[in-house]
């Protein structure tokens, strides 16, 4: 790319002589030159401009505002759900202070919150866009939470913040209570894969350093979850996880 820029300044450059003389009245005619073109240059600058609008002020997405009663311990789950925009929910406390915000839940674009209730009162949800103004229709819903759904979410919350142990117990606990959720057994296997690269560091290269038993568990998860997404009729999925299976236990990258 050239090294220019697309504003260009045009001069002339002068060259004197070696004599060290200059005609006195050539000086005074290029002073008076000079003195002329600023004077027609200032002249040419407008006064400062007056200002006709200014306002500082906080710009706020557009969102619904509603409103619900619960008790201090209550686990609930919200969700917005939308097939026309990617859903951005907050859920207030009594006082106004923030609890809890979602937009994209466990990979998805809906947005969910699954939360256990500090305290007794008056609680305020926030319905919005993930991009502000842009909307369109949507379902929100406010009910209490079961016990998978709040187990699957602890897992969640584990993975993020990589405690991926904690996380492969939440998610066995969550296949104990609802055996036909293939999320769950997809998320185990994840949790001890990413848990046995922390756990071997630099000595873990690829799938043949892991422990036997270790690998066989997440093949195993990897499987149910690929049976159970194929009999929900997502079977593109299910033969990317059974490839992931594959390699888990070959240590060989699938064709295709």
């Amino acid at each position: 790319m050239p090294s220019f820029s697309i504003f260009s300044l045009m001069g002339r450059q002068t060259h004197h002589g070696s004599s060290r003389q200059c005609n006195r009245f050539s000086v005074l005619a290029q002073l008076a030159a000079v003195g002329t073109a600023l004077a027609l240059w200032t002249a040419a600058i407008p006064a400062a401009a007056q200002t006709i609008l200014e306002e500082q002020v906080e710009f706020q997405p557009q969102q619904d505002t509603y409103t619900f009663t619960a008790d201090a311990g209550d686990i609930v789950i919200i969700e917005m759900i939308s097939e026309e925009f990617d859903t951005f929910i907050t859920l207030l406390t009594p006082a106004g202070e923030i609890l809890e915000q979602n937009d994209d839940y466990n990979g998805t674009s809906q947005a969910t919150i699954v939360a256990e209730l500090p305290e007794s009162g008056e609680y305020t949800l926030l319905a919005g866009s993930f991009y502000g103004q842009l909307g369109g229709n949507y379902r929100v819903s406010v009910r209490a939470a079961t016990d998978y759904q709040w187990v699957y979410d602890r897992a969640l919350e584990f993975m993020q913040s990589e405690d991926y142990s904690q996380a492969a117990e939440a998610y066995s606990a969550a296949i104990v209570l609802k055996p036909n959720e293939p999320n769950a057994y997809l998320g185990k296997a994840d949790a001890l894969l990413r848990q046995q690269a922390i756990l071997l560091g630099e000595n873990f290269s690829g799938p043949a350093d892991l422990p036997d038993a270790i690998r066989a568990d997440i093949v195993e998860n990897y499987e149910k979850a690929a049976q159970l997404y194929t009999a929900n009729g997502e079977g593109d999925f299910a033969s990317l996880i059974r490839e992931q299976a594959e390699f888990v236990r070959s240590g060989q990258v699938p064709e295709r």
